[in-house]
């Protein structure tokens, strides 16, 4: 029994260190390695859907088919540049 609660105490201790390191070790927030600032401008101007509002003025996350299914459909999908266009 005291060999066993040796070896997962030790065991613990090399996951706590390994993650200790790994979090030093590790970016806070997603970098974007090898791609040039152009293609960052490029695909922080793409347009994309964010959403929905709902004909009866819910609105939604969902972004494909079966948005606002329970409202009544959808009255116009939100984009990330704040447009509202119409289905």
């Amino acid at each position: 029994m005291r060999i066993l609660r040796l070896a997962l105490s030790g065991l613990f201790l090399s996951v706590s260190l390994f993650l200790g390191t790994l979090a030093q070790v590790a970016p806070a927030t997603p970098s974007h390695f090898g791609q040039s600032d152009g293609l960052r401008q490029f695909q922080a101007s793409q347009r994309y859907r964010i959403g929905a509002l709902c004909n009866d003025g819910t609105e939604s996350g969902a972004t494909g088919s079966g948005a606002c299914s329970h409202h009544g459909g959808v009255n116009c999908w939100l984009y990330s540049d704040g447009t509202c266009t119409n289905p």
